[in-house]
């Protein structure tokens, strides 16, 4: 598949899934240390295979649509992503919790006006859009605050 913004709609929404997946794990937390030992760290290791998640979706995304957004920092997300495969043994449970808590909801309110922005800009199809709606597999997707 040749990387077009026509294709990127559902990269966006795997994003988003595990954007929300992420909140859900980390939701009662308060402070790095416990999201750590949280299910003798079961919600953290998800976590972190979400952040993989997230970059990799994350390297499919057209060129076209990051240039058009250029207020996420694209490259930084895919370093995390490089980080916690590469790396994994090294990371910064402090770094990755503060992430979650200040970035996450910054780049959830980023990816839904662009998804917002491109379906009335014609480049993403409506109906692709309106059957992930429908799809179990997005089901922790805020679609009401899409629109």
């Amino acid at each position: 598949m040749f990387s077009n913004i026509k294709n990127d709609l559902l990269y966006l929404l795997n994003i988003l899934e595990s954007v929300e997946k992420i909140f859900l794990y980390s939701k009662d937390c308060t402070e790095a240390e416990m999201f750590y030992e949280l299910n003798d760290q079961l919600n953290f290791n998800a976590s972190l295979n979400l952040f993989a998640n997230i970059g990799e979706n994350i390297g499919k995304i057209s060129d076209e649509l990051k240039q058009l957004n250029t207020d996420i920092d694209w490259k930084q997300i895919k370093g995390l992503r490089n980080k916690v495969v590469h790396d994994y043994v090294n990371i910064d449970t402090f770094m990755v919790f503060d992430i979650i808590k200040n970035d996450l909801s910054i780049l959830r309110e980023s990816l839904m006006k662009i998804i917002r922005n491109e379906l009335e800009n014609v480049n993403f199809d409506v109906k692709e859009y309106e059957e992930a709606k429908k799809s179990f597999y997005y089901r922790h997707i805020l679609f009401e605050e899409i629109g």
